[in-house]
């Protein structure tokens, strides 16, 4: 619906802004844009984390000694579910997209446009989801969120396409760092995931760094930041050879969560209705938690206690009595490993708002914690002490590094939330190490898989943007002498010596594409010269090999040229003649857009 008032307001502001990026320069310009979008990327990080406590305080008011708590918390995801159906459903009419899988496409298409609700949508959706206790994480929405700012406040100053995916991801980037408290990390989620593996994608570390280092502040003063008390160990060189077998684990377990993503997304897409979409997944993830009450939220809870109070995991479960022996509990908690991601899945495609980005790092702690268990109980330590606590936290970088295939984001991630640094050494190996053996079992991280799981394109190339690009009018030659049907040999000889060309049109009496006439047509009329006046255009011309419209690609054109064997192809505009483009200058445009494609920032 168009707005005349909001169209004169807009145009006002762009007469006030317009003179501040001419006197700043286009540089300085977006570096104090992504300053704002860092700004209000925290805001919404910030705000973000306060309805997910919020709904949490309201669930704490259930009397946890009662004796029919244990059986109404594990229900309390499925009103989330059914609340974020809702809203998809209903307020939304389906068109509500969940997970970073949009930016991604997003920036892959080159418009870097997301719809203006996701500034604020995600912030209440996932929110409520994760607060409720639903198996997720607030990452991924606050990524979305923080991009979808960005892109908005460009597309709002009429920036290129080029700034406008920049801002996207420094938006993305500083929703990471917001919720996370790691700038350096958000930067390099933004490189990794979200912008174009190009190295035109380098100089924008300097942007994506200052929109999460802002983005770190302002979420800090609204709302502090989650305590991780993880008293780390300095690491000695003999366990090296631990955090190789930790690293392979780590990318193997990276391959089971892509690959059980794609079945459960399959199992899921042949239910129709979202309603019994719900209620199949909130009865999973009932008994799920029910049982492992481990698998209820994001997890970190459950990680901080790990360590210092493992008890808290099974609290409530009605199955908590076989966990006394150590190795039920070990195996149950490298059960957890698979469960969560399972059930995790599970709970965004039957409805929920949330990301795996969460999941993945519980996942990759009770894989670590699991394997350094192990170790201990089997007395297979060699050469000094093996600390769970270490391997717990490297084994979070290491499958976030194997799922998402972004080693600097698993390294750097682990290292600010936990003040690890100590722990850097270990963390690049596992984290490469994981990252590699994902890589070679499963081509694309696990946005991208489901970005070819719905029919999408997730590695479109500079080459491939090029080719997708519309033919320009001006590359349409539209000078051609052109013939019509009654006209004689001696006509077409004339034409010939007046002109270079080597294909004639040929057009009816409304202009229309009839035929055409190539060199070849004519050469055998050449020397019979009786049939100058005789033969007609009629007699000698052919259908065209194939025709363009307005509107194609340089990639089609590209492909009739190889196909056909030509050098020129006539456009056609609803069957009336327009002009030919020819190869030669098709090529030429085509080297232009490849070598002069703008750079981010």
């Amino acid at each position: 619906m168009h707005f005349p008032f909001s169209s004169w307001l807009h145009g006002r502001f762009l007469r006030i802004v317009n003179p501040f990026q001419k006197t700043l320069g286009e540089q300085n310009y977006i570096i104090l844009l992504s300053v704002l979008v860092g700004l209000l990327s925290g805001v919404a990080g910030a705000l973000m984390k306060t309805v997910e406590h919020g709904v949490q305080s309201l669930v704490a008011l259930i009397p946890a000694d009662a004796s029919w708590a244990v059986w109404a918390l594990p229900a309390t995801p499925a009103l989330a579910v059914f609340f974020c159906i809702f809203v998809t459903q209903v307020i939304m009419h389906g068109k509500y997209e969940r997970g970073v899988a949009g930016v991604i496409m997003s920036v892959k298409n080159r418009t870097g446009t997301l719809p203006l609700h996701k500034t604020f949508s995600h912030i209440i959706t996932s929110g409520v989801s994760v607060g409720l206790g639903v198996s997720a994480g607030l990452e991924a929405p606050v990524a979305q969120t923080g991009a979808a700012i960005g892109s908005n406040v460009a597309r709002g100053l009429l920036l290129s396409h080029e700034n406008r995916i920049l801002l996207l991801a420094c938006g993305g980037a500083a929703g990471i760092s917001a919720m996370f408290n790691t700038p350096v990390a958000g930067a390099f989620f933004a490189m990794e995931i979200i912008l174009p593996k190009t190295a035109s994608a380098i100089p924008a570390i300097i942007p994506l760094i200052l929109s999460s280092a802002t983005a770190l502040l302002v979420s800090q003063q609204i709302y502090p930041p989650r305590p991780y008390d993880f008293d780390l160990l300095q690491w000695n060189l003999r366990a090296v050879p631990y955090y190789v077998i930790l690293g392979a684990a780590a990318g193997l377990v990276s391959v089971f969560v892509i690959k059980i993503y794609t079945q459960i997304s399959k199992r899921y897409g042949r239910v129709r209705n979202p309603w019994v979409k719900g209620l199949i997944g909130s009865a999973i993830l009932y008994l799920a938690i029910l049982m492992f009450p481990a698998l209820r939220g994001d997890g970190y809870h459950f990680i901080s206690h790990l360590i210092s109070d493992p008890e808290t995991l099974y609290e409530g479960s009605p199955i908590t009595s076989i966990f006394a022996n150590p190795w039920v509990f070990l195996l149950l908690t490298f059960l957890l490993v698979f469960l969560k991601a399972t059930i995790s899945i599970s709970s965004l495609e039957s409805g929920a708002d949330g990301g795996i980005f969460a999941p993945s790092m519980f996942i990759g702690a009770f894989l670590g914690y699991s394997i350094s268990k192990f170790i201990h109980m089997a007395e297979l330590v060699w050469g000094g002490y093996i600390s769970e606590l270490n391997f717990l936290a490297i084994g979070m970088g290491g499958v976030l590094a194997g799922v998402m295939h972004a080693p600097l984001t698993g390294i750097f991630l682990i290292a600010e939330l936990t003040g690890g640094y100590k722990l850097f050494i270990p963390l690049m190996i596992v984290s490469a190490l994981s990252t590699f053996v994902c890589r070679k079992l499963c081509t694309h991280n696990v946005y991208k898989t489901m970005i070819l799981f719905h029919g999408g394109d997730p590695d479109g190339t500079r080459d491939a943007d090029a080719l997708k690009r519309a033919i320009p009018d001006g590359l349409i030659e539209k000078d051609y002498l052109t013939l019509s049907e009654s006209d004689s040999m001696r006509t077409v000889l004339t034409s010939v010596m007046k002109t270079h060309q080597n294909v004639f049109p040929v057009l009816d009496h409304d202009g229309r594409l009839a035929g055409i006439v190539t060199l070849d047509n004519i050469r055998h009329y050449l020397l019979e010269t009786s049939l100058y006046d005789v033969a007609l255009v009629f007699d000698i011309m052919r259908s065209p090999e194939a025709v363009l419209e307005p509107g194609d690609t340089l990639g089609r054109a590209i492909s009739l040229f190889e196909k056909h064997r030509v050098t020129a192809v006539p456009v056609v505009r609803g069957g009336v003649y327009v002009g030919f483009v020819t190869k030669d200058r098709v090529l030429d445009r085509y080297r232009y857009l490849i070598e002069n494609r703008p750079e981010l920032f």
